[in-house]
């Protein structure tokens, strides 16, 4: 054991030491990379070294490349690759490209430097066939484009002002099914340390997106590429606000030893790393991920097996069936994905299912919105006339796209009449708002825009039509338009709702109404079904109180029937009002985030009168809790959580504890109310923050400051101070008293030394 560990020592000290001799032999460039007119002039030193060698045509330079001997002169775009040696020893790679004449671009630019033969080598290149391809067969089975192969490249990123924003050798393979085929290739670009760094760390997709990252791709369109060059970023963009996991992208212009490479849409690629980056509480080395027909990527597909077989003994048509469902899966996110998909007509979402679930104890599934480019019309200019949620329900279809398994899960679902209810009312809220017309062409106009002037470079590098181009962004154009009307056609056809109702919804100053549980809004113009009823419900904002809808109705919620032949119109009013204990019952401090206690929000009634709190109502504007029989007393606190076992399990001392809060908090953000029965707001508390991993809490400074203020509250690590004074106030008393206490030492150390002096006088 003592001669193992000497071996591991010495082998750490001898890669210490390598690492430093690589680290000493830096190369500088003497004209940074970036983008430059005419012919340039390039230096290159290396203290410390006895030699360098360089490339410029992607190869990795050793000491049977060329010499540097003196300036480099450069009339083209190329990637300078270089190293250092002192005497045997070798430093690290360091490369740089000059963007030279390049055309003007408003895209950022990435440039790949890498050994030519590596692509393009006729037997080995991995951008070709090779010799061992099948050519008979269309997908060409054998081909070298098939590898999965992972190589070391040199990797830079230009932001859209030219400045270099990464710099460093990654690892490169070839990513993509059937999109392979076509000459430019999808790449995928993985992040380790044995390369040079184990992250990207840069913010590609902006900054409401991960700062970091382990996985890039650089995306061809897929089964897009030659047409609008956008479709699944367009959908996935579509329905971004939906809290569906999807792909975050960037187009960009791609150099390739200095050649340029066409447009490169950069996404996030779908695996662990991505799921951990947009997902609450989850670590990528404790979760369970599945594609396709239980193929497992990661973790286990036990959890999934046992609910594919609790579906098939239990009927659901039974509500405390299709409620326990609701421990297995997440039945909101797997009904959002269903519209869009069907929405969509993707006709390839049976081939590109991934669902995941983090591996605990009450871990639920849900799905991921990846690889739409089948959709919006692809292969049919009439697409948005298929009728989809037959496709997409289909029990024998029998054979790709739409096999037996894809579309079980959807069909078990709409056994039941909840599921099917709130799945046609929801598909009518987003065709009235994220689904309109009016958006999606919109938005379609904005991504034609975004790629109008960067497409002639790309479409002339790979001999694609203009035209062709323009026709796909038509043909998508023209889906937006009419998708809606078809699908409420389809919605009338396979569920029988009825006709079509016109329903106007608005809300006077201070306050929103909240459509079906879901939208919130202060105008909405919209279409419903005659045989499917809808729930409004009316919310104030703080400093308001309900006082009734203009038909005279007073129910703050209000289910409406919508069988008669005529036009709807409700109109919440809202007026202003302080309920006197407005500012004093308050929202004091919240735990959005904690494996230990689950998700818990804490109340601080700061009046001197004790407060009953039954039928106040504590929201996220989209969820509701009621409180139960409960008094608040004056200075006291009340916490209010998922589960009170488990939070007593963290607080066994806490004193003042009800469980029940049917809804989480979102660790990145929450609009937070507390009501009054009547309907005026008491508080309100509102929070945003950046992707935080450890377990934290908000916290109030003090009691008195206003809480609606983001400055006037704490974020800290931790499980939080529940029924008890935040930490803030604690250590603000405590310096006071410390103050107090130290004036009251400087006067009695006074008062001592005059009784001194005194007793000194008197003696003399």
């Amino acid at each position: 054991m003592r001669f193992l560990s000497s071996i591991l020592f010495l082998i750490g000290f001898w890669v210490s030491l390598s690492a430093q001799e690589e680290d000493s032999l830096q190369v500088f460039f003497h004209l940074p990379g970036g983008f430059y007119s005419g012919q340039q002039q390039i230096t290159i030193t290396a203290p410390g070294a006895s030699a360098v060698y360089y490339t410029l045509d992607g190869t990795l330079p050793s000491q049977k490349s060329q010499p540097y001997h003196g300036p480099i002169y450069l009339d083209e775009t190329a990637v300078i690759r270089a190293v250092a040696f002192a005497g045997e020893a070798k430093g690290r790679y360091y490369g740089q490209t000059y963007l030279i004449d390049e055309p003007a671009s408003d895209f950022p630019i990435v440039s790949i430097g890498v050994h030519p033969s590596l692509l393009f080598h006729p037997e080995r290149g991995i951008f070709v066939q090779g010799g061992s391809a099948v050519d008979s067969v269309w997908y060409k089975p054998g081909a070298n484009f098939w590898t999965r192969q992972e190589y070391a490249v040199h990797l830079e990123y230009f932001d859209a002002d030219g400045n270099m924003m990464y710099n460093n050798r990654t690892g490169m393979r070839l990513f993509g099914g059937m999109s392979r085929l076509f000459p430019q290739k999808s790449l995928a670009l993985i992040a380790r340390k044995r390369y040079g760094q184990s992250r990207f760390r840069y913010p590609f997709f902006g900054k409401d997106r991960p700062k970091s990252y382990k996985f890039l791709v650089l995306r061809n369109s897929g089964s897009d590429f030659g047409k609008s060059h956008f479709r699944d970023a367009f959908m996935t963009t579509l329905v971004k606000d939906w809290g569906l996991e999807t792909q975050a992208f960037q187009p960009s212009h791609v150099y390739i030893n200095g050649t340029y490479w066409g447009i490169y849409n950069i996404r996030e690629k779908v695996n662990r790393y991505f799921i951990e980056s947009h997902a609450e509480d989850v670590d990528r080395d404790s979760l369970d991920l599945l594609e396709h027909y239980l193929v497992r990527k990661r973790g286990s597909r036990r959890h999934y097996q046992e609910m594919l077989d609790f579906l098939e003994r239990y009927d659901l048509s039974i509500d405390d069936n299709f409620t326990h469902l609701d421990t297995y899966m997440e039945i909101d996110n797997f009904l959002q994905y269903q519209i869009a998909q069907i929405y969509f007509d993707n006709r390839d979402a049976g081939g590109n299912i991934k669902y995941w679930r983090p591996s605990t104890e009450d871990g639920r599934w849900r799905w991921i919105l990846y690889d739409t480019d089948w959709g919006y019309g692809l292969h049919d200019a009439t697409a948005y006339r298929h009728n989809s949620i037959t496709f997409h329900t289909n029990p024998n279809g029998p054979h790709w796209p739409n096999p037996p398994w894809s579309t079980y899960l959807l069909r078990k679902l709409m056994e039941n009449d909840r599921f099917r209810l709130r799945f046609i009312n929801r598909f009518a809220d987003h065709l009235n708002t994220t689904l309109s017309a009016e958006r999606a062409t919109t938005l379609v106009d904005s991504f034609y825009f975004l790629y109008r002037q960067e497409m002639p470079r790309h479409l002339k590098r790979w001999r694609l039509s203009q035209n062709r181009w323009e026709e796909q962004v038509n043909i998508m154009r023209d889906f937006a338009r009419k998708r809606p009307a078809y699908i409420h056609d389809e919605l009338r056809d396979v569920f029988r709702v009825g006709a079509v109702r016109n329903v106007g919804i608005s809300a006077t100053n201070g306050g929103r109404v909240l459509v079906n549980d879901y939208l919130k809004v202060t105008e909405l113009e919209g279409e419903y079904f005659a045989n499917i009823p809808i729930n409004i419900r009316a919310i104030p904002a703080y400093g308001y109180r309900f006082v009734g809808w203009d038909d005279g109705t007073t129910e703050r919620d209000r289910e409406i029937d919508l069988k008669r032949d005529r036009r709807y119109t409700f109109r919440a009013i809202f007026e202003s009002f302080q309920h006197p204990l407005q500012d004093l019952v308050l929202i004091n401090e919240i735990c959005p985030k904690s494996k230990d206690t689950d998700d818990w929000i804490e109340l601080h009634n700061r009046s001197e009168e004790t407060v009953n709190l039954k039928d106040w109502i504590l929201t996220d504007q989209r969820n509701e809790f009621i409180f139960p029989d409960v008094t608040l007393l004056p200075n006291d606190y009340l916490v209010v959580c998922k589960d009170a076992t488990k939070f007593r399990a963290s607080f066994a001392e806490a004193y003042n504890v009800i469980g029940g809060l049917g809804f989480g908090l979102n660790k990145r953000g929450e609009v937070l109310g507390l009501y009054a029965p009547e309907g005026a707001a008491v508080d309100s508390f509102a929070y945003e923050l950046p992707p935080i991993d450890t377990a934290f809490t908000l916290s109030l400074l003090l009691p008195e400051l206003d809480n609606a203020d983001k400055e006037n509250w704490e974020l800290r690590e931790g499980l939080g101070t529940p029924n008890s004074a935040n930490p803030y106030l604690l250590s603000s008393n405590v310096r006071v008293a410390q103050s107090q206490w130290l004036q009251i030492g400087l006067a009695a150390g006074v008062f001592l030394l005059s009784l001194i002096l005194l007793y000194l006088r008197n003696r003399s």
